[in-house]
């Protein structure tokens, strides 16, 4: 394979990624204070009604996301990531413009109906990627999610108290937009069609899914993608209770200090692939990021809240590499868009239930309340892949897991 093209599209992606997944992230500082603008909401109400737009939006991702998956099998992943990127351009401007909570949790719906441009570019990476350069490739892909929900949150805050609240919806438009003519004109994919006998359908999708090394991972993934999500509702009303002045900015902060650590912690780890065992990785990432949702319960101070939370994304790295990089190496490669589906709607459907709960359990216990269960859904995550997931390394070269029954449909 010639390693030019998809070193290209690899730089292209992460560029494009950066910018929009920054921009994605604008709005996570100030969700609950928008919302408590659109009527008479107290804290924990907030909370609850930040919890249900972040669950309809993931529910919302985890019925579509197979379904784009099997298109991105049939079609190619670059008209995914085209998708994405233009339908959350219309929606964000729709975002805006919404006059009450009812509309926004439309609206989010929608975001989850057409939202998976980091799902899809990964898919496209790893099509065009030399398998035992996947891992490298996926971290590298990572730190442009990373860097840009590092750079987002401080910069949407910033922008929230100074310009307003719907406001940024317009920025975050433009961006994407951008991004999507980008996609458009500078990207490329020489999509090979798989064999007639082997084009993804529903049939082969729920049959990948029930593999058992499909299977395992997505249970792990939902797993994981609960936790942080729990938090979504809660860290920015905890950060106004502890520094009421530009809330939104001090959020963004704080997150984007989070997001720094977890873009370095994904280079080492890709970096570390070659020498350490993806499965050893991801267990230990998940239990060290779990004691670390901890020690921030005890924060008496803005200061120790955010850097004890930037300590959590010191081992981001160490679960999101090998999550993603076991994706793609549990399948073959005419089967990677269906199980990027797969990923993204189990990353989805963890995203819909996390904040569900966290706004549920913030809204009758108190915020804080949430990290400990947060931290204690990551030491089982971390248990469930001892037990559960195969280990795999970055040369195998899996059968296709649909081929054995040609009749299905």
């Amino acid at each position: 394979m010639n390693h030019e093209p998809w070193r290209r599209n690899l730089y292209i992606m992460f560029a494009v990624e950066f910018f929009v997944l920054m921009s994605f992230s604008f709005t996570n500082p100030f969700m609950p204070m928008l919302i408590q603008t659109m009527g008479n909401f107290t804290d924990r109400e907030a909370a609850l009604w930040t919890g249900l737009s972040g669950a309809v939006m993931g529910i919302a991702m985890f019925i579509t996301a197979p379904i784009w998956g099997i298109i991105a099998d049939r079609y190619g992943r670059k008209p995914m990531v085209l998708r994405a990127m233009f339908g959350i351009t219309v929606i964000s401007v729709g975002i805006a413009l919404v006059p009450n909570v009812f509309w926004l949790l439309v609206l989010r719906a929608a975001i989850g109906l057409f939202a998976g441009s980091m799902s899809a570019a990964s898919a496209l990476v790893a099509s065009t990627t030399p398998r035992d350069k996947i891992p490298n490739a996926m971290g590298i892909l990572l730190v442009a999610s990373f860097g840009g929900g590092a750079l987002g949150p401080l910069i949407g805050g910033i922008m929230a108290d100074a310009l307003g609240y719907r406001e940024v919806f317009y920025i975050v438009a433009g961006i994407y937009l951008l991004g999507g003519l980008a996609v458009l004109f500078f990207a490329r994919e020489n999509f090979v069609p798989v064999p007639k006998e082997q084009i993804a359908s529903f049939g082969k999708l729920f049959k990948l899914a029930k593999s058992r090394k499909i299977m395992p991972l997505l249970i792990v993934l939902s797993v994981l993608a609960i936790g942080p999500s729990m938090l979504g509702p809660v860290v920015p009303l905890l950060i106004q209770q502890l520094s009421p002045k530009n809330a939104a900015s001090a959020s963004g902060l704080a997150m984007s200090i989070m997001g720094v650590v977890a873009a370095v912690s994904s280079v080492v780890a890709g970096r570390m692939s070659g020498r350490v065992k993806m499965k050893k990785m991801l267990i230990w990432g998940c239990i060290t990021t779990g004691l670390l949702y901890l020690p921030p319960v005890f924060a008496p101070t803005i200061f120790w809240f955010i850097f004890l939370m930037s300590l959590r994304g010191a081992t981001n790295g160490g679960i999101i590499v090998p999550s993603n990089s076991l994706v793609a190496l549990s399948v073959s490669q005419g089967e990677q868009g269906m199980a990027y589906g797969l990923q993204q709607s189990a990353n989805s459907l963890g995203s819909g239930i996390g904040p569900l709960i966290g706004g549920a359990l913030a809204s009758v216990w108190g915020l804080k309340i949430v990290f400990p269960v947060t931290a204690a859904l990551f030491v089982i995550a971390g248990f469930l892949v001892m037990k559960l997931l195969p280990e795999l390394s970055g040369t195998s070269q899996p059968e296709l897991v649909t081929s054995s029954n040609k009749n299905t449909r």
